[in-house]
C-alpha cells in the first residue's frame, strides 16, 4: 500500500494538518472533505474504533465523545505497553524529565516535554507535545493536550487540559481561562504573517482614509483578541485591524474575528471547527457579500473556509481586497 485517501465530514482541516504532521512513512496520504459519512465511496471503511477494539455505542454528547476518547486511549495504552518495544516507544525525543518524577505504566509522553520533580505520571497518562509540568503534579487518567502549561503541585483525575480550558469528565464540568499560573497555552496565539500580506496590508491602511472623530470602541473576541471596532458593524472597522497585520499580530485573510456571544449562538459542531480556524481581517465571507458575523450566513462561509486548507479560498479573497474601494474602510 503506498496511499490512503481518508474522506472526512468532521473537522476536516484538523485531520488533514494531523496528517501532513504524522510520521507514517512512506505511506502518503490524501485528506477529502465531504459533507457527511454517506458521501464516502462504498468502498471506503468507517474508522471510528481501534483495529481490533470496537466500541459500538454512539456518543449522545460532548461528554460521552470525550469518555469513548479516553476509552479508545485507554486501549491503545494498555496495546504500546504490551509490545516488547512499549518502554521505547512511550517517550518522545528531547524530553527534560527530572530524575525525582515517578512514571507509572501504562503511558506516553510526546516530543519536546518538559515535566518537573515529584511528578507522577500515570497510570493512564498521555503528556502531548511541547506541554510543561511544573513540578509535584499527579495526572492519572488523564491527556494534557500539545503546548499546555500546568501549574505546580496540581492534580488531574479523569481530565482534559487544553490550553487553560478544563474538561473533567467525571463531574461533568468545564472551566474555561483558568488563571495562567495554574494552566496556559504555551503555543502561542500569532502564527507567522507572510511579508506579502504585510505590504498588502499596509497599502490598504494608507489608501484608505482615516477615521474622524472619536476612537472606535474595544471588542474582545471569544478567542482573546482585543480590537478596535465592532466587527458587527462590518468593513467600516477593518482599516484600524490592519496594523495588527504589518506588526504580526495578526493574519489579514481567515475567518471574521466573533464575540462570546456570537460564538456561542452557533451549534457546538460550528463552534468546533471555527474555534480552530485562523481569524483574519478579511474573510471568505467578505468575498460573498456577508460582512459580519451577525449576518445568518456569514458562520455558513465561515464554517466552509475553515474546512479548507488556508490557500485554497487565498485567491478569491486577495482579488476582493484589490476591488476595495478606499470609502469602503473609512467609517461613514
Amino acid at each position: 500500500m503506498e496511499k490512503v485517501r481518508v474522506y472526512v465530514a468532521d473537522r476536516p482541516a484538523e485531520v488533514r494538518q494531523l496528517l501532513e504532521r504524522s510520521t507514517i512513512w512512506p505511506l502518503a496520504t490524501e485528506t477529502i472533505s465531504i459533507s457527511s459519512n454517506e458521501d464516502a465511496p462504498t468502498t471506503a471503511t468507517l474508522v471510528d474504533h481501534l483495529p481490533g477494539h470496537p466500541l459500538p455505542s454512539l456518543p449522545e454528547n460532548g461528554w460521552d465523545l470525550l469518555d469513548r476518547a479516553a476509552e479508545m486511549e485507554k486501549l491503545w495504552l494498555d496495546q504500546l505497553h504490551a509490545d516488547s518495544m512499549g518502554d521505547l516507544l512511550c517517550i518522545g525525543s528531547s524530553c527534560r524529565i527530572h530524575p525525582e518524577a515517578k512514571l507509572i505504566p501504562p503511558y506516553f509522553i510526546g516530543d519536546d516535554v518538559l515535566i518537573g520533580p515529584d511528578c507522577e505520571i500515570g497510570p493512564y497518562a498521555v503528556i502531548s507535545q511541547g506541554a510543561l509540568l511544573a513540578g509535584a503534579n499527579q495526572i492519572t487518567r488523564s491527556h494534557v493536550s500539545p503546548h499546555s502549561y500546568l501549574g505546580p503541585v496540581t492534580a488531574l483525575e479523569d481530565c482534559l487540559l487544553v490550553g487553560s480550558t478544563l474538561f473533567n469528565r467525571r463531574n461533568r464540568a468545564r472551566i474555561d481561562r483558568i488563571e495562567a499560573h495554574i494552566a496556559s497555552d504555551l503555543s502561542g496565539t500569532h502564527p507567522v504573517v507572510p511579508l506579502k500580506d504585510r505590504l498588502l496590508a499596509l497599502k490598504l491602511y494608507l489608501t484608505s482614509r482615516s477615521s474622524q472623530g472619536s476612537s472606535p470602541e474595544t471588542f474582545h473576541t471569544f478567542d482573546g483578541l482585543d480590537l478596535r471596532g465592532n466587527p458587527g458593524h462590518g468593513l467600516q472597522v477593518r482599516r484600524s485591524w490592519l496594523p495588527l497585520v504589518w506588526k504580526g499580530k495578526m493574519q489579514l485573510f481567515g475567518v471574521l474575528p466573533r464575540s462570546r456571544e456570537q460564538f456561542e449562538s452557533l451549534s457546538p459542531d460550528w463552534q468546533n471547527i471555527i474555534s480552530h480556524a485562523t481569524v483574519g481581517v478579511f474573510s471568505y465571507a467578505d468575498c460573498q457579500g456577508c460582512h459580519s458575523p451577525d449576518e445568518p450566513d456569514e458562520a455558513l462561509h465561515a464554517v466552509y473556509q475553515a474546512a479548507l486548507p488556508p490557500a485554497t479560498l487565498r485567491s478569491a479573497i486577495i482579488d476582493f481586497t484589490r476591488n476595495l474601494k478606499p470609502a469602503d474602510l473609512s467609517p461613514s
